[in-house]
Order: structure tokens, then C-alpha cells, then sequence
């Protein structure tokens, strides 16, 4: 951080006065339009971040914020993360950041431990229902939401997965199965409506032996996960397969291997998220990609509020992502059946 940088600075790059500049990095007081985000960001450029230290001891706060997520190894939270620590720093604030590897146990202890370390504030990717007795601190819930009266950011994935879903149906596709994890978690239930809605909506019934047939697997949100659900469809193939985690689509890559299965010679496939590894493996994933940065900085500007004093809509705030097309979601063969290699028909 270069220490000569100052509010006028950061005021200046925003192209704000230095009242609205203050107001957009306290949280204090009404800032207009984008000019709290261009703020923000002119902040993060330059590497202005205040004294902190004076702040925390005039204001009684530690500024510290708590970030309670599953894991650090899946892209989906490492990517928010970067985002929403580059805001909160921004603001003067430090992160901390417990893992709960999907367990609920783990998941009500880190928020206690939170709560117990006096943070100004806690982004929570909740793993099952809330604890029983509410947190005196803000917290806003992140990609995941658990019902509780509290803001959450999460991905428009009803509307995304539904136009995944139209795609591999206007593909022409007439046999698809949608992989997803666990009911408990809201994105489970997000995507599974997604690809539901659309796929009711085309004329396609659930289980049909003939015609238009739509089939959803079950799993766990991990490459093991994936590649068992894709097992289970071996006796009966389809023709479209979409794997709604990026976890889940590496392990139906890893069984298609295994059952020497083409993708997408023998079998289209569409998926979620968007790691790097998706546009380099074969002929491209294509995907619906969340909005992981808009999330993480939506998020942090939340929380922001809150510890601020200000009361935001206890409700769920959902951002809309892209679809990213490539190579192995091409067009059906109308002459291909599924189970049947359609390389050996010259595709």
C-alpha cells in the first residue's frame, strides 16, 4: 500500500467530492447513484485503506469480519472470497476465514467462535438450518440461503440452470438427466427448479420410457459424487447429460473415460461454474457460469451496512450469470440413440 495515498486521492479517482468519498468508506450517511461502488473501487487502485487502527479504537470495533465457508479448494468460494476481502480491506476491515467442510456441526461452532472473537460481521455460506439462538453480530449469508432473517447473495441459478436446460433442449436433445447435490442446500433446490421448469415447460415428463424423457440423480457435491450418479446411468444412457457443479462434472468426465464414452461424440454435456480447466479440457464445457465476483462484492457491501447501522432487506438477493457456450453441448444427431456411439456414424 503506498501510505501517501489519501481521501482527496481516492475522492478525485472517483470523481466524487471528499464528503462522499468519506460517507462511501464509513457507511455513514446517504451516497448516491454508483458512487459508493466507484468509490470503492478508486480505493482499491490506489491501495487506500485509512487507519484502520485509529478507526477501531475511536469506533469500539475490532474491525474484523468472519468468512464461514465449506471449503477453500473449490473455486466458488476462493473467488468470491478475493473479491469480498478486497471490498472489506478497502473499508478498513481484516478477514478471517473458518471452513466447516459441509458438516452442520462445524458450522454452528465457527459461527459461534465468530461471534465469540467480537467480529464486526460474518459472510456465512450456511450448511443446514440456523442455530437455534440468533448471533449479536450482522451476518449475511453468501451463495447459499437458510431461511433465517438475515440478507443472502446467491446466483440467479433457477434462471440460469432453465436456460442451460433450453439449450441442450433446443440442441435437440429429447433424453436429458440433470445431476445435482444434496436437497438440503438451497442451490440444490435452485438448480433442480431450473432445469425442472424448463424441461416441463418443453413437453418433456419425467421417467417416460419413450418421447421426451427428463431424469434427475441425486448426489454429493464432489468428483466422486459425480462420477457415481453418471455410473447409475450407464444401462440406460442419455443423450444430454448435465452435471450442475463443476465438482459434479469432473467425475462424470472420469466415469466417461473409464466407460469410454465420447464427449460429445457419444454424449452432450453441459455444466456449472466455470474453473479455468473448462474452456481448455476437449472441445470447451459449456456452462452456466455464477456471477462469483459480483457475489462476493455484493456481499461485502451488505455487511457493510449492517455493521454501519444500516438495515437492508432481510431478503434474497439473487444476481444473474452468463452462459458460456462451447464444444460439448453440439447439435443431436436425429439418427443417434443414446447408448449408441455416434462416432461409429461418422459424428
Amino acid at each position: 500500500m503506498d501510505s501517501m495515498v489519501k481521501l482527496t486521492d481516492v475522492a478525485r479517482a472517483a470523481g466524487v467530492g471528499y464528503g462522499t468519498a468519506s460517507r462511501a468508506l464509513s457507511g455513514k450517511g446517504p451516497v448516491g447513484g454508483d458512487a459508493r461502488t466507484r468509490v470503492l473501487e478508486a480505493a482499491r487502485q490506489l491501495g487506500y485503506t485509512g487507519d484502520a487502527t485509529a478507526r477501531a479504537l475511536r469506533e469500539g470495533r475490532t474491525r474484523t469480519v468472519g468468512l464461514i465457508v465449506p471449503d477453500m479448494t473449490n473455486e466458488f468460494y476462493t473467488s468470491s472470497a478475493e473479491v469480498l476481502q478486497d471490498v472489506l480491506r478497502t473499508a478498513g476491515h481484516h478477514l478471517f476465514v473458518a471452513t466447516t467442510g459441509n458438516h452442520p456441526d462445524r458450522d454452528h461452532e465457527a459461527l459461534r467462535e465468530m461471534a465469540a472473537r467480537r467480529v464486526d460481521g460474518i459472510v456465512h455460506v450456511p450448511v443446514g438450518p440456523p442455530p437455534a439462538n440468533p448471533l449479536p453480530v450482522p451476518i449475511v449469508e453468501l451463495n447459499r440461503y437458510s431461511g433465517r432473517n438475515v440478507p443472502a447473495v446467491v446466483s440467479d441459478d433457477p434462471a440460469g440452470v432453465s436456460e442451460l436446460t433450453e439449450l441442450a433442449i433446443g440442441a435437440g436433445y429429447t433424453d436429458i438427466a440433470a445431476i445435482v447435490g444434496p436437497e438440503v442446500y438451497s442451490t440444490s433446490r435452485d438448480r433442480l427448479a431450473g432445469f425442472k421448469a424448463a424441461a416441463l415447460s418443453a413437453g418433456f415428463d419425467e421417467n417416460a420410457a419413450t418421447g421426451k424423457r427428463f431424469r434427475v440423480v441425486f448426489s454429493d457435491f464432489s468428483a466422486d459424487g459425480g462420477a457415481r450418479a453418471m455410473r447409475s446411468l450407464l444401462d440406460d444412457p442419455p443423450q444430454a447429460v448435465l452435471p450442475l457443479s463443476s465438482r459434479l462434472v469432473l467425475g462424470v468426465l472420469r466415469t466417461a473415460r473409464e466407460a469410454g464414452i465420447s464427449i460429445p461424440g457419444d454424449l452432450a454435456l453441459a455444466g456449472y461454474g466455470d474453473p479455468d480447466w473448462f474452456e481448455i479440457w476437449g472441445p470447451g464445457i459449456t456452462t452456466f457460469a455464477p456471477p462469483l465476483a459480483e457475489m462476493g462484492a455484493r456481499a461485502a457491501e451488505i455487511l457493510l451496512d449492517l455493521i454501519n447501522g444500516n438495515h437492508p432487506a432481510a431478503s434474497v438477493h439473487r444476481i444473474p450469470g452468463e452462459l458460456r457456450l462451447r464444444g460439448t453441448l453440439a447439435q443431436a444427431d436425429p439418427g443417434h440413440k443414446p447408448g449408441q456411439a455416434a462416432s461409429a456414424s461418422g459424428r
